[in-house]
């Protein structure tokens, strides 16, 4: 019997796969914020710092007054829209109040914005009664040095600039209530601050991921813990928030 052959397939024709289409990848940001599992669940009131609209810069001002010896200290920090430090500033002052000392804070805070030429600001002072002062009182001719120092805001607030002065709840002024115990030195002379000292890290990190602070402007234990590891995870990765 004859064997059958079967004809030979037909030729096969290969399709390759088309090429993959190429991928943007754009550069890293300047600031990268941590990962969302690292992000810290609230813990307390709701109350805490926040974050400026995008193009503003936030000023928080506060002051430390001594009544005993009519010295303060006073203090302020600016961050941008993503929470990142731009500058601080601390200094001892003479004054015969609390509320001069903060109004002081106020002055220096809008002044140093207004020299660094950032003209979209919001300065936060947690004194409601100076807030009130600047923004509402009407001063003709001063008749004393808070009266001075009141109409000096009120000029700066006057100047071609987007310029907002509110109040915050101590709770939202963590930050700069803490750089008033960190002075430079005990002189009277202004110290600016383009890195944040090292002591103020932890509450940086719980304002930019808006951890609540206790009404007694302190972290409680869970919280510092909780900080210190996500700040040894950030640090691992290169991942810096100030």
């Amino acid at each position: 019997m004859n064997p059958i052959f079967l004809p030979p397939p037909p030729p096969f024709s290969f399709i390759p796969f088309p090429p993959p289409i190429p991928i943007s990848v754009p550069p890293p940001p300047l600031y990268c914020p941590p990962p969302p599992h690292l992000i810290l669940p609230t813990i307390s009131t709701g109350i805490h710092w926040n974050k400026p609209p995008p193009g503003f810069v936030k000023l928080n001002t506060d002051a430390s007054y001594k009544y005993n010896c009519q010295r303060s200290s006073i203090a302020g920090v600016c961050r941008d829209e993503d929470g990142i430090w731009m500058f601080g500033f601390s200094s001892r002052v003479q004054s015969g109040s609390s509320f001069e000392a903060e109004l002081m804070a106020v002055r220096e805070a809008l002044k140093l914005a207004w020299d660094k030429g950032l003209r979209r600001v919001i300065l936060e002072s947690d004194s409601e009664s100076v807030v009130n002062r600047i923004r509402n009182q009407t001063i003709r001719q001063p008749k004393n040095q808070m009266e001075e120092i009141i109409l000096e805001c009120q000029g700066y607030g006057s100047r071609a600039w987007s310029c907002f002065i509110q109040h915050t709840r101590r709770e939202g002024n963590f930050a700069a209530d803490a750089l008033t115990k960190k002075l430079a030195s005990e002189s009277f002379d202004l110290h600016v601050w383009n890195h944040p000292p090292e002591s103020l890290s932890l509450i940086l990190l719980a304002d930019m991921i808006g951890m609540e602070v206790p009404r007694h402007g302190a972290l409680d234990k869970n919280q510092i813990a909780q900080l210190k590891v996500m700040k040894r995870e950030l640090l691992a990765r290169n991942l810096h928030w100030y």
